[in-house]
């Protein structure tokens, strides 16, 4: 076990002429460990009592980085992208995103009795996806384009935003985050997911957005993934959205949104979780007024 622990929190280290990173070992040995021992072996590794997770309530000494720092994102102040030393969960990786996410849910969605609700996950979280299991009554549905690459869950569908498999009007809550700038036509993705919320249902769709630029900046898809990492601060983004126009195309694809303010809700709460004040989160329904 105290070999697991050292594999799985190791930093990168030389061995003969090769680079072994902690990343690709990692990789190599979670593919035959159970996901339930990887998470208690985190649990162990990094206990303590400095912190304790809002989203999956692991006391952990430390918290570790998120974000990658790259020239752009810092230049353009993109909320979401920008680098922190100390804001990522050793066990479940929730960082400030995640924990506004609950943060909302907790206090306007699922806190009612009645929770006879439909959720649709994209791209899950580890530490919300334990979230959404812990409540009792949601019908819980993960999906990805590439669900084989999730070790938390067996059961992520096979789910493309261009394409959704599911009945329209039959999802009460959407979560997607930071997934949209990955599409090069969002528009037709946000179409979809609007047609597959219920009239009265809620879609969470957090972007990285730039609080810098006048408008988005954004390409075709056929950039080399040097060129979009120096322009778009990932090898796989194709756009670094502005509020502005981020608006706007949510509200071309037919949705209403609200801006929802953590700190105008609950200031003192909204501290101790460790949000990020310039980021809102965008709650989206469907304008019903709109001819669809």
């Amino acid at each position: 076990m105290g070999a697991l622990f050292r594999l799985l929190t190791m930093r990168p280290y030389e061995a003969g002429n090769h680079m072994i990173t902690s990343s690709n070992l990692k990789s190599a040995v979670s593919k035959h460990v159970p996901y339930p021992l990887i998470e208690m072996s985190r649990r162990v590794a990094y206990f303590g009592l400095t912190h304790q997770c809002y989203v999956c309530g692991a006391r952990v000494r430390r918290l570790l980085p998120q974000g990658y720092g790259y020239p752009v994102l810092e230049r353009l102040q993109v909320v979401g992208g920008m680098y922190k030393s100390d804001d990522r969960c050793p066990v479940c990786h929730a960082g400030e995103r995640d924990r506004l996410v609950k943060f909302y849910l907790d206090r306007h969605v699922l806190n009612s009795p009645d929770r006879n609700f439909t959720v649709v996950h994209i791209a899950p979280e580890k530490g919300l996806t334990k979230y959404f299991r812990s409540k009792p009554g949601i019908r819980y549905r993960l999906g990805d384009i590439e669900p084989q690459r999730y070790r938390h869950s067996t059961e992520v569908q096979k789910m493309n935003l261009l394409e959704i498999p599911l009945e329209s009007g039959s999802v009460d809550v959407f979560i997607c985050n930071h997934v949209l700038e990955h599409i090069v036509d969002d528009l037709s993705a946000m179409r979809e997911i609007n047609r597959v919320l219920a009239p009265k249902g809620i879609a969470i769709l957090q972007v990285p957005i730039s609080l810098r630029l006048e408008e988005t900046a954004e390409g075709d898809g056929t950039e080399s993934e040097d060129e979009k990492l120096r322009r778009f601060g990932q090898r796989d983004h194709v756009r670094i959205y502005n509020e502005d126009g981020y608006r706007a195309r949510l509200e071309t694809a037919g949705f209403q949104i609200e801006y929802y303010n953590p700190f105008l809700d609950d200031e003192v709460a909204a501290a101790q979780c460790r949000l990020n004040p310039f980021e809102l989160l965008h709650v989206c329904r469907r304008d019903e007024g709109r001819k669809r």
